[in-house]
């Protein structure tokens, strides 16, 4: 099964930017056990060199594309920096890559190594057209002497965790037949009813959220044509949309982006016990990726 968000795939065209940006700014660390500075490490598969930033128990994974001609590299062409791919960690990737497939999944990689190798991890890739327009990746980390290492922790700031993944799409029954009936996520139908989910007025969209680990994956469905959210879907089709982070003191957070010279959408409303804060940051100011701060306040 599916446990957590491993990470979020950023796409860019250039490094020092990018950590500039994610750990200068935000205030994320780079994984540099596994991405050592200043170039990161290498994958040649497509010839990308990757930053690895954790963010609670998840990550951003940032690719910078070396080959033009690489499929990250025709991405980035063709799309521009930002939200690339998703990736699943899986207990069992075997199990989880083969479910995937009896449900007419379309397999492009994987799954890589061996189920009995010692350590390392295994990682197999699913083609966008079977996930809603993004790029699926599995990942198991194998066991070292039988024992699976923890994940590493990151923060930033007051940003304690991946809140969530935002995906668009066109119908909720597109999202309940992607992320519940082939990924096997559960609904969370106290905040989002079935079956239409809950409305969000202020974008006039429904949505959907599906808990993963300590994170959701949060589906948009458009109710117009004219929002932000359905500007998106009618030029780029359904795909991530944007990330969100959790935010222990929203007030600090947004301020220091803002100082930072990020440009905030809207204004921070008041803090209602009960309820949530959100605001966003607009993908100009993050490298293409649309920006979601949320705290829940008591």
């Amino acid at each position: 099964m599916f446990t957590r968000i491993h990470h979020v795939g950023l796409v860019v065209g250039d490094l020092e930017a990018a950590r500039k940006l994610w750990v200068d700014t935000y205030g994320f660390r780079v994984d540099e056990a596994r991405s050592p500075l200043p170039g990161g490490r290498h994958v040649p598969l497509d010839d990308v060199h990757i930053l690895d930033i954790p963010v609670g128990e998840s990550e951003l994974e940032v690719n910078k594309a070396n080959d033009p001609n690489s499929g990250t590299g025709r991405y980035l062409a063709r799309r521009g920096p930002g939200p690339h791919h998703l990736c699943l960690y899986s207990d069992d990737i075997d199990a989880d890559v083969g479910r995937l497939k009896a449900a007419g999944q379309q397999l492009i990689l994987g799954p890589t190594g061996s189920r009995d190798q010692n350590g390392g991890s295994r990682v197999a890739f699913f083609h966008p057209r079977s996930n809603l327009g993004f790029l699926l990746e599995v990942w198991q980390n194998m066991p070292v002497n039988g024992v699976v290492p923890p994940p590493p922790r990151g923060q930033g700031g007051k940003f304690t965790r991946l809140h969530h993944a935002g995906v668009v799409c066109a119908t909720p029954e597109e999202a309940l037949r992607l992320f519940r009936d082939q990924y096997g996520l559960p609904v969370d139908e106290r905040r989002t009813p079935l079956p239409g989910g809950r409305f969000v007025r202020s974008d006039n969209v429904r949505i959907l959220e599906f808990p993963i680990g300590e994170s959701i994956i949060e589906v948009s469905v458009p109710q117009d044509q004219a929002s932000g959210t359905a500007r998106f879907l009618a030029s780029r089709g359904s795909g991530l949309h944007h990330v969100c982070f959790y935010s222990e003191d929203l007030d600090y957070d947004a301020g220091r982006l803002r100082s930072a010279g990020l440009q905030q959408l809207g204004e921070l409303g008041p803090a209602r016990p009960g309820s949530s804060r959100v605001t966003f940051f607009h993908p100009r100011s993050n490298m293409g990726v649309l920006v979601e701060l949320w705290q829940d306040i008591p």
